[in-house]
């Protein structure tokens, strides 16, 4: 297990952050950097992900990987980006060999029990389930810990900040909140906000015990 995997486990939780702005999705990383979100995961698909990455890294004490990595190409903006660690959405041993002779930590995907069972006889880290939400939400993914207990999941995909801690209840090892935490339009005074809420997330997680509802979703 990688040190970017390891905290995450240790966390319980990370961000995708998104903007079509670029200043703007940098003072949102940050600002979810401030209320206590230690990892920070960015799109492959925004322009010059590498440069902002690295940029949000020297600014604040957190950790920055990308996400939707399909392709080995895509670790090589990875690396620019000095990340170290990327979330993929497909389950391939070829990109997580090649991102670990690299250096950077793949955590790679599942969406079925058969894919599951597959992925957990090649790889004994951590795998995410993709998309959580719409596979089923927190139910599926308490289904799948009790069918694979000593696997360790990451629940991902369409995971608000009020749903977040229902996953972590229900046995998942670790949350990937893509919505609810920013707001859907530009607007610079929101960080605030962002800050807020992402102090109020990180509490929430932490709390959350598997087996124990404690949320009030």
């Amino acid at each position: 297990m990688g040190e970017a995997t390891q905290l995450l486990e240790t966390a319980r939780l990370a961000a995708i952050v998104q903007s079509p702005d670029r200043a703007d999705l940098i003072e949102r990383a940050l600002a979810a950097a401030k209320g206590g979100i230690q990892l920070l995961a960015l799109p492959i698909s925004v322009p010059f992900v590498a440069e902002i990455a690295a940029e949000v890294a020297d600014a604040a004490d957190v950790t920055v990987g990308i996400s939707d990595v399909v392709k080995a190409d895509h670790l090589n903006v990875a690396m620019a980006a000095g990340a170290e660690f990327v979330f993929s959405p497909v389950f391939d041993p070829e990109l997580f060999e090649t991102g670990r002779s690299r250096g950077i930590d793949v955590i790679c995907s599942i969406s079925t029990p058969n894919e599951l069972r597959s992925a957990s006889a090649m790889h004994d880290g951590a795998i995410c389930v993709v998309p959580a939400a719409g596979l089923g939400g927190p139910s599926y993914v308490g289904w799948l810990h009790q069918a694979f207990p000593g696997v360790r999941l990451i629940a991902m995909g369409g995971i608000g900040s009020d749903s977040a801690p229902l996953y972590l209840e229900r046995g998942a090892a670790a949350v990937v909140v893509d919505q609810g935490l920013f707001p859907a339009t530009l607007d610079p005074e929101a960080n605030a906000v962002i800050s807020m809420r992402a102090m109020a997330l990180v509490e929430l997680c932490a709390d959350a015990s598997a087996g124990e509802r404690q949320s009030i979703v």
